[in-house]
């Protein structure tokens, strides 16, 4: 896996984590690499309602701090983690108001997270894979996307002290993150379509290439049609192209530059086109 995803933004001094806002109402396994974690981390509590958790609190172990979660959440008699990786359910990743945001808003403000966390090995045990809720921990550090060669995206988030699978977001959550998964897996679709190690061809067409996405990608209920998802994929063409260039870090000299591939520039440019029309024709709505 490749962490080509946004970069943690230098903050200023730490706040006391946020709590999520009740009122607010927004209706596989390979560990990332990064640095090592820093160690001399500050730790805050802070007290959620039960009212805006969406598990039977009563049945599950909940926890102030990331680091308790962390140790209750390793299994017994396994090897010490110099970089612990957990499973993340029942997540919402939200800002210093408490207000649900994408994941990438990382960028520009600092981003908290409310979760079960889990071991990253499923148990069959029906107690331990409830895992342990967090009501508010991080900041989140940065984001990256794993799944290339598997052709199923997984999506990550990483604090100071963990890196975490997001697996199931929180039913409030879902609409938000499901956007955002949906890019991810139209970079995964693009990828397997121009790489070579997985039977792709780097030399196809723009049209050959949003064919065999949109193809791949029938099914979402996310789009009511083929044409949804081929507007999507070119309305994300920067997105895709930065996703698959952050590959080139971590690749073989031998291997092809995918920010050197024509139709993946192609359809960087389509999307800057289609931005720019979209811009224009704002501009013009509103009498600029």
């Amino acid at each position: 896996m490749v962490e080509n995803g946004a970069k943690a933004m230098k903050k200023g001094k730490k706040r006391a984590l946020p709590e999520i806002s009740e009122s607010e109402d927004v209706s596989r396994t390979r560990r990332p690499r990064r640095a090592a974690a820093c160690t001399n981390f500050k730790e805050k509590s802070v007290r959620l309602d039960e009212k805006s958790a969406t598990v039977d609190v009563k049945r599950q172990q909940t926890v102030d701090k990331e680091l308790v979660a962390l140790m209750l959440t390793t299994l017994e008699g396994g090897d010490i983690e110099p970089r612990p990786t957990r499973r993340l359910n029942d997540f919402v990743l939200f800002d210093s108001d408490g207000v649900s945001q994408p994941v990438e808003m990382l960028e520009i403000n600092d981003i908290f997270v409310s979760g079960a966390i889990l071991n990253s090995d499923v148990c069959f045990d029906k107690e331990k894979e409830k895992g342990v809720r967090c009501p508010s921990f991080g900041r989140v550090e940065n984001w990256s996307i794993s799944g290339y060669e598997d052709g199923s995206p997984l999506i990550w988030i990483s604090t100071e002290l963990a890196d975490y699978d997001c697996r199931k977001p929180a039913a409030r959550y879902k609409n938000v993150y499901d956007y955002f998964f949906e890019k991810a897996r139209a970079s995964v679709a693009v990828y397997k379509k121009l790489s070579k190690s997985s039977g792709g061809d780097p030399h196809t067409s723009l049209d050959e290439l949003l064919a065999a996405v949109t193809r791949s990608m029938i099914g979402s209920k996310y789009f009511s049609s083929g044409a949804a998802i081929q507007d999507f994929v070119i309305s994300q063409g920067e997105f895709i192209y930065n996703q698959l260039a952050g590959l080139d870090k971590t690749a073989k000299k031998h291997e092809t530059s995918y920010a050197e591939i024509p139709v993946l520039v192609a359809l960087r440019d389509e999307s800057s086109i289609v931005d720019k029309a979209l811009q224009m024709m704002e501009n013009h709505l509103m009498g600029f």
